[in-house]
């Protein structure tokens, strides 16, 4: 096996969850799966999303800093699937959503996730292919204990 085939075997054992992005403001915006999501900080509240360069939600995220991080329960797995994969230039995946607006941004959160976070960018990092989108935790709400879809539940492995 070549060296980056076994760094790709590798990279893929490692556990994430999986989430629906949602960005812009109520069914005009874009939605996308994704694994690549975690903490950074506790004070304040904060995350990192990376997001590929070549994606349209990597531009409609320098032009609106904001997104939700929906949180989808394990049993929802066509929900994530729904959103998988890059949209093409001005193509709204969340047309037909139903969604409300979040309290801190106002950007679309989908109804019947488990939970959501509502974040507000600060800073654009450069990685490689992707831009590493920190932002602060402006709220955040939790639909009980259910669990949520991760994936090795989902077998959705995302390698940019």
């Amino acid at each position: 096996m070549t060296p980056d085939k076994e760094i790709a075997k590798v990279l893929r054992k490692l556990e994430y969850g999986v989430y629906v992005v949602t960005m812009g403001q109520g069914n005009d915006g874009n939605a996308f799966t994704a694994s690549w999501i975690s903490q950074v900080s506790s004070e304040p509240p904060m995350i990192v999303l990376a997001v590929h360069n070549k994606h349209q939600s990597s531009r409609l995220l320098q032009q609106r800093p904001a997104f939700v991080v929906n949180l989808i329960p394990a049993t929802d797995m066509e929900v994530a699937k729904t959103y998988y994969g890059p949209a093409e230039s001005g193509y709204h995946k969340l047309k037909d959503a139903r969604v409300t607006n979040s309290p801190a941004t106002g950007s679309p959160i989908l109804n019947g996730a488990a939970g959501y976070l509502d974040c507000k960018v600060v800073k654009q990092v450069p990685a490689g292919n992707h831009t590493l989108f920190i932002a602060e935790v402006r709220a955040a709400q939790s639909d009980g204990d259910r669990p949520v879809l991760t994936t090795s539940a989902s077998n959705m492995h995302y390698m940019g």
